[in-house]
């Protein structure tokens, strides 16, 4: 828990359905819905500014760049080491030990950390259970990104009528962090603008361990979730 003030929004607990059901189209084969209950938990209801990372890290490695434009370009590592010096910052403890590749997590520490992917998809959804927390289709008005291939395009190349398919605007860059509507959480930019790091390893869900999970035990990639201003629509899913 966080005693600082510092905007964080707290996250009540819950249980959602994780995954997505057999019957949505354009689901991936890693999306095996299950049961998760998750405890309560604070976040940050917006992505990481420029001028935040700058501040921390000393440096900003954004293609786009403004103050209140989300950070871009940073690792999985650049992530976890923000984090670290986010809490020494504050006067916190630091939640990771970094040993060359290893990453351990501190439960106890009450320092800054990444979300899990279950925590993610909990946030995202909101209370939801269609396919984006604001509806079963995407559009620009609610998400920064490439709107000329929203979702079930894919389906509909020759004829754009179907009514399903609804096109939108493509900004082409990343936009400032509170430009566009939040989810019931209060969270922005949960679909799009720029992909969230997540603390897990990719991997199969461990389907027996639905409380608080925190991914596979080992692995060689990490999860990012959310999809980014030039994903399609099928990516922000």
């Amino acid at each position: 828990m966080q005693a600082i003030d510092d905007s964080l929004i707290l996250i009540p607990s819950g249980t959602y359905q994780m995954g997505s059901p057999e019957s949505e189209r354009q689901r991936g084969t890693d999306e095996t819905q299950h049961e998760v209950s998750i405890s309560a938990f604070y976040v940050d209801p917006y992505e990481v500014k420029q001028k935040d990372y700058q501040e921390v890290m000393g440096e900003n490695p954004s293609v786009f760049r403004g103050d209140d434009l989300p950070v871009e370009n940073v690792t999985w590592f650049d992530a976890v080491h923000y984090c670290n010096r986010l809490s020494e910052s504050r006067g916190l403890t630091p939640v990771y030990t970094v040993d060359g590749n290893t990453v351990t997590w501190n439960r106890n520490a009450n320092g800054y950390r990444l979300l899990t992917e279950a925590e993610w998809e909990y946030v995202c959804r909101a209370g939801t259970t269609t396919i984006y927390n604001f509806g079963d289709q995407v559009h620009s008005d609610y998400t920064n990104f490439e709107g000329s291939y929203p979702y079930l395009i894919e389906e509909n190349y020759v004829s754009h009528t179907n009514p399903e398919v609804v096109t939108s605007r493509n900004r082409g860059e990343t936009i400032p962090v509170t430009e566009l509507p939040p989810n019931t959480f209060g969270l922005y930019n949960t679909h799009g603008n720029v992909a969230e790091w997540c603390f897990d390893y990719y991997g199969e869900y461990d389907l027996s361990s639905t409380i608080d999970p925190s991914g596979a035990a080992s692995g060689s990639l990490r999860v990012n979730r959310g999809g980014s201003y030039n994903d399609f629509g099928k990516h922000l899913r």
